[in-house]
């Protein structure tokens, strides 16, 4: 509620403040006030937020499904691998025992005499040599060396000795 002025100075009118000559003046009605509603960029930007965070989820929700689906198709060949390497394990060891079987010596002394028409070594088929027991080796005659040579081989074998 305002109060005309005039153009005095309000400052020492204490009709202001003196409430038993106050009068009442009626009070006016406002009319009720119309908003027009506008659209603001954050009420027209949640649509598209929220569609974009579907998406970000659906995303993630993708490669959550694509990375179980891998790790269980890893673990199926995983499983492949190990029953192939136990079966050729079992194989090995089938087969290992049959070459020990095969290669014994018994089987392979079987094998000479009735295939091969062999036989065991007697006596009568050992024949000794006999090998001159005379000395074999000869000494080469010494060169005369000079001063020179001489120094020169007792250095290297100085060297020889320590390694170098």
């Amino acid at each position: 509620m305002q109060t005309l002025h005039n153009k005095t100075s309000v400052a020492y009118d204490m009709s202001l403040f003196d409430t038993s000559v106050r009068k009442e003046q009626p009070k006016e009605q406002k009319a009720p006030e119309l908003k027009m509603v506008t659209v603001s960029a954050a009420k027209v930007g949640k649509p598209v937020v929220i569609i974009l965070i579907a998406a970000v989820f659906l995303a993630v929700f993708t490669m959550f499904l694509y990375s179980k689906a891998m790790l269980s198709e890893l673990n199926l060949r995983i499983s492949n691998q190990t029953q192939a390497l136990q079966e050729a394990q079992s194989i090995n060891t089938a087969l290992n025992a049959q070459l020990q079987g095969s290669v014994s010596l018994d089987n392979v002394e079987q094998y000479a005499q009735n295939e091969l028409g062999m036989q065991k070594v007697n006596a009568s088929q050992e024949k000794y040599v006999e090998m001159n027991t005379g000395t074999m080796t000869e000494a080469a005659e010494q060169e005369e060396e000079n001063i020179f040579v001489s120094i020169q081989n007792r250095f290297t074998d100085i060297m020889e000795y320590l390694g170098f």
